[in-house]
């Protein structure tokens, strides 16, 4: 009887441990951006309006929305967003070696 309530606890605790990890990685709305109020698609609307054409990855993290990307030149551009308030916190543009700036 022993045998059967530890193997019984034992999987319902790798269930437990497995559901979690699979939320973790965006399974579903309780994720990193879950309390923002600027959704993903507002954030690369955004991110576009400072210069970025072609959008590589999008990020929550911190309470902002990481965008990068590369601009009209084929630089590269990373653009932090407030998740809360919309606001532009940080923009970084890293120039192609040889171009002149």
């Amino acid at each position: 009887m022993t045998r059967r309530i530890k193997g019984a606890l034992s999987a319902a605790a790798l269930a437990m441990f497995g559901a979690g990890a699979a939320l973790a990685h965006g399974g579903d709305d309780r994720g990193p951006s879950a309390n923002f109020e600027v959704t993903r698609s507002e954030a690369v609307d955004i991110a576009e309006a400072e210069g970025i054409v072609d959008v590589w990855e999008v990020e929550a993290r911190r309470g902002v929305w990481k965008i990068e990307g590369a601009d009209a030149d084929g630089s590269k551009l990373e653009v932090e967003i407030d998740g809360l308030t919309g606001d532009v916190v940080k923009v970084e543009r890293y120039r192609k070696s040889g171009s002149t700036p």
